[in-house]
């Protein structure tokens, strides 16, 4: 569908007539220079100057196509000489300096490729450069951004590659060609489009649009090949020559042709036959073939999986999302040798990259076939593709970003392409295509950008970035036109997740319809577009120039505001859609045009702003909350103060609360002055007092706002229910702070119950504690709560420590900040004491949780510390036990394994608790221990501390001279191998033997030498304890050994009677 709205575009229109018949062949020029083809000429004409002549240049032959390219500054023709026995030949010439005064002064003349130019130098003399064609050419295009020049030929396109080259003489730069690719397509190539590695061909019923590609896996094989050895090769290649005839795809492997052959002579099953007389009746559908079109949507979105609805021929009106794709169309990307096979050959000698000649592939974006007898509306025409740029990295011309130099269709540096937009129309409908671009070819997205239905069948089509222009029987049609999805999403705030109407699916306006009468060419320059039109009354063949001056997008945006407005009440919808249409108008703008000097005092980013605010306050006065959503971010784009949208927007209007609420929770919201937030308390305490509340606690830019109103306001919320909400609550609390009476806060916490304080501070966390510079800091409300409100403080913090919104050690600099704990004093260790409590009950909730304790960045600091505070219990530092919290004294008292399970063996020393054997301390905090238990040996638990911090070589070591009794369960509880057991036991008989019977220790060592013996004679097997028991004590200890001995063949006899006694059992149950 098309919405018919005329808004006046054109500022001026001028009209010159040709001195000579018009040629056939029209060009734009660099800037607004319009190329005529004439006889044996082309006229250079000045649109800015009215289209008056300025100058000319001949060419050889009569032009029948003209192409200015901007890369190099030079332009192609397509030339006609008759041929002696009829027809004509076509040549296909480039003339470079043409915009110079060659006023007397002779055309050089040359051959691309084969001749070099004259070694003499001096003025830039016209030159010809002829592109050498092996058949007749049909059609030319060039490439802007890579200057090279596409050729049809038949079913063949050639490419000619632009280069700069130096003469070996005179050491001077020059321009010229070399034939770089051919492409064999299957149809004869009317027209022919070509941007970088995008190529786009065109017949009178076919149309296929693709990009050149370098299969990665052909590359590596090929890599691979060249490689291998020289028999290997000639095997290959026998073996490629037996499977050529069975396909010309690049992309099909020796192996996949191999098998397909074996499969080829295989007999075909009963399921199969059936099969195929299923598919081959004519109400089957296949699935398969159905190919799904994405639809364009403009704007951000979270990532989220691709629901796609299927239209069953059944269910026509069944609601859906999006088209399917039209009957001959395919919508890729896929490989071309599934719709129409394209053959890529590198020109062997080319001076491009060298790259191999059979790692080329074409993958198809779009492929159009009509059926001539079902679609008569044929021919396909004016086929336009137009690369997009990332602004960011600079436009065509601006800063270059590397790129792949292995890509001989790819420029050495550009800014960086992301996507193209494609056109392409029929005589009564024209249809826009959007390709975005990713690393993978089959990655790439492709989306129906618009359909445009003529009124009348067209004849050429002009493309600006934000309009179309469409050259039909009766005159000149002006449409607007999607653009391209990255240009939308390029002026959005980065951290904006909107969706910017409207879709494709919405109509086209049709903004212009002007008669013109024998029009015979439409060509776009900078500002103008240029008319050529034939007068064919009277036999006189005259022409005329009708040059229409472009308006510049602020005039054009202001213009279909002001259209819209007018029918803001008698149709609401064409009011938005024209506000949607200026809005687009302004962001392509933004993407594509310098401002002129019209629009030197017009900011076209102040416009945008103040076309988001009028689309804000549309969508506010809307009556759901998704459109109110999209007012909201419309205001944000708009860079609007909540107050000013409280000024735009009367107190009816059904979105107003939602918007400011929005507005205000925003985290990049700026901070309001005293005077705005007064604006917005006067609103809410109108028509939403109960919102109050939820912007005291959540909003980070409503800070100077009147607390003796929000306190009245929000009392007077709170006497209107019997059980108070704990928003307006902690919202009081809040207010009471800023005020500067922190005495108030408890009494205010006290009316709520602990559980429903500590979910309401968990809701609203960002009230706790700040972060500033990496630095985090107790908030005033924290630091209330932890002197009057101890538990929920320890439950609050635990709880946002654990689901890592904080890290232990963050809420261990930031207490110790506000509460020091390494000074003397009463205080002291009452802060000492919160803080090891904290801490302890952290750990009891998440000592054995991986995911924190594997984290030993978040929490190594707050080890320390517990470790410092233990240390200084030691010495008594608490003595005072009144100070303690006596339930957590006594639950504590209760709990042995805190940290992490204690070894049996402390049982045997004096007591501690279990953090030394946890893994949580690191070996610094290890070390602090020993040198205390060193400085101090008479703390308690000294001898523990020591074990639990030595190395286990060392431990051994320390136990085995200091507590022999222990060294049984210390092995039990430490121990896991054969090896480490035989240490124990080499080193406790060498320390036995290295004392005298008369020693009062030697007893105690027999004694646990014969405990630790007999425990492993009842435990290991044989053989280990064999290998336990050193080599030279065998003869000694043989009478363990037989006791192992004897253990062993019990077991074994045990073992055989159960194994008897289960076999009788079956025997028995059969």
């Amino acid at each position: 569908m098309v919405r018919v709205i005329s808004v006046h575009h054109f500022t001026r229109q001028d009209v010159a007539g040709l001195e000579h018949a018009g040629g056939r062949g029209v060009s734009r020029g660099k800037f607004d220079i319009l190329l005529v083809g004439g006889e044996h000429k082309v006229d250079v004409r000045d649109l800015k100057l009215g289209g008056v002549l300025n100058g000319s240049f001949p060419t050889v032959d009569l032009v029948q196509q003209l192409a200015y390219c901007e890369t190099g500054n030079y332009v192609c023709t397509l030339e006609t000489k008759p041929a002696r026995h009829g027809g004509d030949h076509r040549y296909v010439r480039v003339y470079l300096n043409w915009d110079q005064d060659n006023t007397n002064q002779p055309m050089r003349a040359r051959i691309a490729g084969r001749v070099t130019p004259s070694s003499q130098s001096g003025v830039a003399n016209l030159e010809m450069v002829e592109i050498p064609l092996r058949k007749p050419a049909e059609y030319i295009a060039c490439c802007q951004s890579t200057g090279n020049i596409a050729v049809s030929c038949g079913i063949s396109v050639t490419i000619f590659r632009f280069c700069h080259k130096t003469h070996d003489i005179s050491k001077l730069k020059f321009i010229d060609f070399e034939e770089l690719i051919e492409l064999d397509m299957s149809f004869i190539v009317k027209e022919v489009a070509i941007s970088e590695d995008l190529i786009g061909c065109v017949s009178e019923s076919e149309a296929h649009i693709f990009q050149v590609t370098i299969n990665s896996h052909l590359l590596k094989a090929s890599s691979e090949e060249k490689e291998t050895k020289p028999q290997e090769k000639r095997s290959k290649s026998r073996s490629k020559s037996k499977t050529r005839s069975a396909s010309r795809s690049p992309g099909r492997s020796i192996d996949s042709l191999s098998s397909s052959s074996r499969l080829r002579g295989k007999r075909s099953s009963p399921k199969e036959e059936s099969m195929s007389v299923i598919r081959n009746s004519e109400d089957y559908v296949d699935l398969s073939e159905l190919t799904w079109v994405p639809t364009l949507s403009y704007g951000r979105k979270k990532p989220s999986e691709d629901q796609r609805i299927l239209l069953f021929p059944s269910l026509v009106g069944a609601a859906h999302c999006g088209p399917l794709a039209e009957p001959g169309e395919i919508i890729g990307p896929i490989n071309s040798s599934r719709c129409s096979n394209v053959r890529v050959k590198l020109v062997s000698g080319s001076s491009a990259q060298k790259v191999p000649q059979n790692v080329f592939e074409a993958v198809t974006l779009i492929h159009r076939r009509a059926d001539h007898n079902n679609d008569p509306d044929i021919p396909f025409s004016n086929l336009k593709v137009m690369a997009v740029y990332d602004a960011e990295a600079g436009k065509k011309g601006g800063a270059s970003t590397p790129r792949r130099a292995s890509h001989p269709l790819l420029p050495q540096g550009s800014a960086r392409k992301v996507g193209a937009s494609i056109f392409l129309t029929t005589p009564h409908v024209g249809q826009l295509y959007h390709v975005t671009l990713s690393d993978d070819p089959f990655g790439h997205s492709v989306v129906r950008g618009g359909v445009f239905s003529y009124t009348a069948p067209v004849y050429s089509v002009a493309l600006e970035p934000s309009l179309l222009h469409a050259l039909t029987l009766t005159g000149l049609e002006t449409y607007t036109l999607r653009p391209h999805p990255h240009v939308v999403v390029s002026h959005l705030p980065e951290d904006l997740n909107m969706i910017v109407p409207p879709h494709w699916e919405e109509t086209v306006c049709l903004v212009g319809l002007r008669p013109f009468l024998n029009v015979e060419s439409l060509t776009l320059t900078d500002s103008c577009l240029a008319l050529i039109a034939a007068n064919n009354e009277g036999g006189d063949k005259s022409h005329t120039v009708y040059s229409l001056h472009l308006p510049s997008a602020a005039s054009l945006y202001k213009e279909m505001v002001r259209v819209g407005r007018s029918h803001r009440s008698a149709s609401p919808s064409t009011y938005l859609h024209l506000l949607l249409e200026a809005h687009l108008v302004l962001t392509t703008a933004l993407q594509h045009e310098v401002p002129t000097e019209d629009e030197a005092e017009e900011d076209l980013y102040s416009l945008l702003q103040d076309s988001s605010a009028l689309l804000g306050d549309y969508y506010a006065q809307c009556e759901n909350e998704a459109e109110w959503r999209q007012a909201t971010q419309y205001y944000q784009v708009s860079s609007l103060s909540p107050d000013a949208v409280i000024e735009r927007l009367e107190l009816t209007c059904p979105g107003l609360v939602a918007v400011i609420s929005s507005l205000l929770l925003h985290p990049n919201t700026p901070s309001l002055t005293a005077a705005q937030a007064n604006c917005v308390l006067e609103m809410l305490e109108k028509i939403a007092p109960e919102k109050v509340s939820t912007i005291i606690l959540k909003s980070t830019c409503f800070t100077e706002y009147k607390k003796d109103k929000v306190l009245s306001i929000i009392k007077q919320e709170l006497s209107k229910t019997n059980e108070p909400r704990p928003t307006d609550v902690l919202a009081l609390a809040l207010v009471f702070l800023d005020r500067g009476s922190p005495e108030q806060v408890s009494t205010v916490l006290a009316s709520l119950r602990a559980y429903q304080l500590v979910v309401a501070l968990l809701q609203h966390s960002r009230l706790l504690f700040t972060v500033e510079d990496g630095s985090t800091r107790l908030s005033p409300l924290a630091q209330v709560l932890a002197e009057h409100k101890k538990e929920v403080f320890t439950e609050v913090f635990v709880s946002l420590i654990g689901e890592g919104s904080l890290t232990l050690n963050a809420f261990v600099d930031a207490f110790i900040a506000v509460y020091p704990i390494m000074s003397c004093g009463p205080e002291c260790n009452t802060h000492s004491l919160r803080l090891r409590d904290f801490l302890e009950k952290f750990f009891l909730e998440y000592a054995h949780n991986a995911e924190i304790t594997d984290q030993r960045e978040r929490y190594d600091r707050a080890i320390t510390v517990l470790v410092s505070l233990y240390l200084a219990s030691l010495m008594g530092a608490f003595g005072d036990k009144t100070k303690e919290d006596p339930n957590w004294c006594d639950q504590r008292a209760a709990l042995k394994e805190l940290y992490a399970p204690r070894p049996v063996f402390l049982n045997l020393l004096p007591p501690f608790n279990s953090l030394l054997s946890s893994d949580l301390p690191s070996a610094e905090d290890r070390n602090n221990v020993l040198k205390f238990v060193t400085s101090n040996p008479e703390a308690l638990g000294a001898q523990s501390l020591r074990i639990l911090c030595l190395d286990p070589q060392k431990q051994l070591e320390y136990i085995l001279s200091e507590f022999p009794p222990v060294l049984l369960q210390y092995g039990k509880d430490m121990y896991e191998s054969a090896a480490e057991w035989e240490e124990l036991v080499y080193k406790l008989i060498n320390h036995k033997s290295s004392l005298c019977e008369s020693d009062p220790s030697y007893s105690v060592y027999s004694d646990v030498l014969n405990d630790v013996l007999s425990e492993l004679v009842m435990t290991a097997p044989l053989d280990v304890f064999i290998r336990i028991i050193p080599k030279n004590r065998h003869e000694e200890l043989r009478g363990h050994i037989r006791q192992c001995h004897s253990a062993a063949l019990a077991l074994h006899l045990r073992s055989s009677l159960i194994s008897y006694a289960h076999n009788v059992l079956m025997q028995m149950s059969k």
